[in-house]
């Protein structure tokens, strides 16, 4: 149902019984995390999920991404608008990332989108070596989650998200060295994330604020091979 507001709700109903019980967006239905979690003898239910990936309780959500999908989301700013949609609707949200291979981010990079999670969202996010790894993570978290009585939960999916500006923003102050203020000012000379990716260390000095130790930082992030 939508109601008026734009707002989305689902009630997700935890039966009475002894085994974990996991809800999944039913786009994740075929992966072997899925597969791993009925062998341990979760019951899986596939539902389409306006929000994360794997629901284990009201409050704990777990949105997951192999090291490529987390470069993509990191690229075109849909990490951050997920990361504000999973705070919105669950207490505890958490990100498992499968694999760390990053191959087209700098470390800098990887590293800036992770401090924002943590500092700026307060998700942690959790690195795992495959699919089976995540899905003893969920199983174990499942089992946490539902010792006590087994209830009804209602959850609301609110699906505002960021706006493209501060999607554009998040993007530009993950990069080493740049706040608010130089993210704002790099924004408003260079105009789009595009061209500011493109600058040269000359032009990214023309920036007030960014002098040339930041300039080669920024030209580091976007240019140099990932190790």
């Amino acid at each position: 149902m939508i109601f008026p507001n734009g707002c989305r709700w689902m009630e997700l109903i935890f039966e009475k019984n002894n085994s974990v019980q996991v809800y999944c967006d039913d786009r994740e239905a075929a992966t072997e995390a899925v597969e791993r979690l009925r062998e341990l003898g979760a019951m899986v239910k596939s539902v389409r999920l306006q929000v994360g990936d794997f629901v284990l309780s009201d409050r704990v959500c777990v949105e997951r991404k192999t090291a490529a999908d987390f470069e993509s989301s990191v690229i075109d700013g849909r990490l951050f608008t997920q990361a504000q949609e999973l705070k919105e609707n669950f207490a505890s949200p958490l990100i498992g990332i499968v694999g760390v291979d990053f191959e087209r981010l700098h470390e800098n990079a990887v590293q800036g989108a992770l401090i924002a999670l943590a500092v700026d969202f307060k998700i942690p996010v959790f690195f795992f070596p495959s699919e089976g790894k995540l899905a003893d993570f969920l199983f174990l978290l499942g089992k946490k989650e539902q010792l006590n009585a087994p209830r009804q939960l209602k959850v609301q999916f609110s699906k505002k998200g960021l706006s493209l500006a501060q999607q554009q923003r998040l993007v530009v102050e993950s990069l080493p060295n740049i706040g608010p203020k130089n993210a704002l000012a790099l924004l408003e000379h260079f105009k789009t994330v595009e061209k500011l990716v493109a600058a040269s260390e000359k032009e990214l000095q023309e920036v007030r604020g960014v002098g040339k130790e930041r300039a080669k930082q920024i030209r580091a992030v976007f240019s140099f091979p990932f190790k």
